[in-house]
């Protein structure tokens, strides 16, 4: 009779085990998403700690990114060239067309994270993570 209730016993030991990996996963999966992608300090682009000089000019062009001044150069000379500019223009000889795919797909991977947290699913997994932590 011992040897059922101790496997009992194990049982839940073990179940318990996997509710706490899967908490874990979910709050590292949100971790993830909010404190690395969408930090408000850092350029999106680079990574970059945002300085005060970075937010004092006004952009050329709107968009829902934080640039460091650098980043935000190349943003605008990217769009200026969406829009006709002539490539012949351009400051550095390095914004050829391989620089210009990886700011189209660089956004492309953006504004996909942005579908990704509207999702039905990725909302389901906030309110289980705020249902955790009220635990």
């Amino acid at each position: 009779m011992a040897e059922i209730i101790e496997f009992g016993k194990k049982a839940r030991d073990l179940k318990s085990l996997q509710h706490a990996d899967l908490r874990k996963r979910k709050i590292e999966s949100l971790r993830k998403i909010f404190q690395c992608t969408r930090c408000m300090m850092k350029c999106t682009k680079c990574g970059v700690q945002l300085q005060s000089e970075d937010h004092a000019e006004a952009p050329r062009y709107a968009t829902p990114y934080h640039f460091c001044s650098g980043c935000r150069g190349e943003y605008e000379e990217y769009r200026r060239r969406l829009e006709g500019g002539d490539p012949s223009e351009v400051d550095f000889y390095w914004h050829n067309d391989a620089w210009m795919e990886v700011w189209r797909t660089w956004l492309e991977h953006q504004r996909t994270l942005d579908l990704y947290r509207q999702s039905k699913e990725f909302l389901q997994l906030l309110r289980e993570v705020e249902d955790l932590l009220g635990e």
